[in-house]
């Protein structure tokens, strides 16, 4: 049993259970949310290490809820999963550019959803490849940052970079590696041992 904490956040009560009692059997303590204010109190509580949202809820969305938990008293630097059914790219582009490390559209496989939350918690291991890093070393470092959870704005921060140009660093990332969002990046780079 691992003990890492999750956080769920989703107005679907068949949902939340099912996601709970298959993250409890896979030894991760779990709370879960029935809407965003019980999102933030509960967050600000439990301080999980990553948080599974929904995107559409009543009252306050998912966008929303990831903004207050980043923010004071909550403060989490977690990383958070947004979870919903629209499926429009413009819908997963504004996820990731709110900062979430993955967006994850309804329905989906439990085993994909499991492999995503052990690649945020830097539990997946898998071996390390002999395919050589096509990134440019701040490319990399900007993919680096990214997989730790944080957001653009965060690692232009910490690198001392524009939004734009850690933007134009991650499409460079993504022709190279043929990848369409930062979750594969991430994924491709852990799986060679790159990051």
């Amino acid at each position: 049993m691992n003990g890492r904490r999750i956080l769920v956040i989703d107005d679907e009560p068949d949902l939340r259970k099912i996601l709970a009692d298959t993250l409890t059997s896979h030894g991760y303590v779990v709370e879960t949310a029935e809407n965003g204010v019980e999102g933030l109190r509960k967050g600000a509580l439990f301080l999980p290490d990553l948080v599974l949202l929904d995107i559409m809820m009543p009252e306050m969305d998912g966008f929303s809820v990831y903004d207050r938990l980043r923010e004071r008293p909550a403060g989490l630097t977690c990383p958070i999963i947004f979870l919903t059914a629209r499926r429009e790219i413009a819908d997963k582009l504004h996820g990731f550019e709110q900062g979430a490390v993955d967006y994850i559209t309804k329905p989906f496989h439990m085993k994909e959803l499991l492999a995503r939350v052990k690649v945020h918690l830097g539990e997946a291991q898998p071996p390390k490849g002999d395919v050589s890093n096509p990134m440019t070393d701040r490319e990399l470092e900007v993919v680096r940052l990214l997989a730790s959870g944080r957001t653009y704005k965060q690692v232009a921060r910490a690198l001392d970079l524009s939004q734009s140009t850690v933007r134009n660093h991650l499409h460079n990332v993504y022709r190279k590696l043929d990848v369409v969002d930062r979750a594969q990046a991430v994924i491709i780079s852990r799986e060679n041992g790159w990051i």
